[in-house]
């Protein structure tokens, strides 16, 4: 069994491990709590007493809580566990906690006499420690849902797969003008009619014609990330239109400026062109 705990630094994915260890104890806990009331009652029982005398043993009215009451607990900790275990497969970081290194360096501060600890009541404390995995549980799945939104409007999947790359990013020479230019994407030769797909979901900014770019689809992915493809012989998109990743959004054509069929998709950061190599899974 394993639990998920988050680290004190922060809501990180890094931060999330597991922790057997409190399975254990928490279980623990119920197990001995269960077997102290019902072994206290028997005890009772065997040495004479009368059954409607139960609820005034001081033990059980030290602990007047039912086995109902212990199987919801535990019931709850077993439904912590699978989400726990849910959300470490999703985030993809749980690591054994009880192998993880030791921290190094040393240790001091002022000598201050030692606090007072007040006994509490153990069902109580394992109240309190199941409602901070809950809440902790809770957190980590908010910042799944939110690191998996990051996943889906980043620009990585290759708009075609399985073809080849002209141009890359960078200066070359102009394959109309014969001079020396800039080329601000990649150029991925493919037949007329190929499927072009959407890198990462977004919102159509812009579907349409352009003299350069010839019918081209233009994503906004938030977070200052818009990424193009130019050339097409066909939109199968609109302007406003929301897009899912690797949505299918036109298709290859050598419309524009252009001297044969190819897609030339570009990546802009905060208005400046950047490598789309850099972005691109396996490229």
């Amino acid at each position: 069994m394993a639990f998920v705990m988050l680290s004190t630094g922060g809501l990180t994915a890094a931060g999330v491990r597991t922790l057997s260890t409190r399975t254990l104890l928490l279980g623990g806990i119920v197990f001995a709590l269960t077997l102290l009331l019902t072994g206290a009652a028997f005890g009772y029982l065997l040495a004479g007493g009368s059954p409607a005398a139960l609820p005034k043993i001081p033990l059980l009215r030290q602990n007047p809580y039912t086995v109902e009451q212990l199987g919801a607990i535990a019931g709850r900790v077993f439904r912590l566990e699978n989400e726990a275990a849910h959300l470490g497969r999703k985030i993809g970081v749980l690591e054994d906690y009880e192998h993880k290194a030791k921290g190094k360096g040393g240790s001091g501060g002022p000598m201050l006499p030692p606090r007072v600890i007040t006994s509490r009541d153990p069902m109580a404390e394992l109240e309190a420690a199941l409602a901070r995995v809950e809440n902790q549980l809770s957190e980590v799945g908010q910042v799944t849902a939110q690191r998996n939104l990051g996943l889906m409007t980043f620009p990585s999947r290759r708009p075609i797969e399985g073809v080849e790359i002209g141009s890359t990013f960078g200066n070359r020479v102009d394959p109309i003008t014969r001079r020396l230019a800039f080329h601000a994407g990649l150029d991925f030769t493919a037949d007329p009619g190929t499927s072009i797909h959407a890198a990462a979901g977004g919102v159509v900014a812009f579907a349409g014609w352009n003299s350069d770019f010839g019918w081209v689809v233009e994503l906004d992915h938030g977070n200052g990330l818009m990424t193009r493809y130019a050339h097409a012989s066909k939109l199968l998109v609109k302007t406003g239109q929301v897009i899912e990743p690797g949505q299918e959004i036109s298709r290859v054509g050598s419309t524009g400026r252009s001297t044969g069929p190819h897609l030339h998709f570009e990546v802009i950061r905060d208005g400046e062109y950047v490598d789309p190599r850099d972005y691109l899974a396996g490229l």
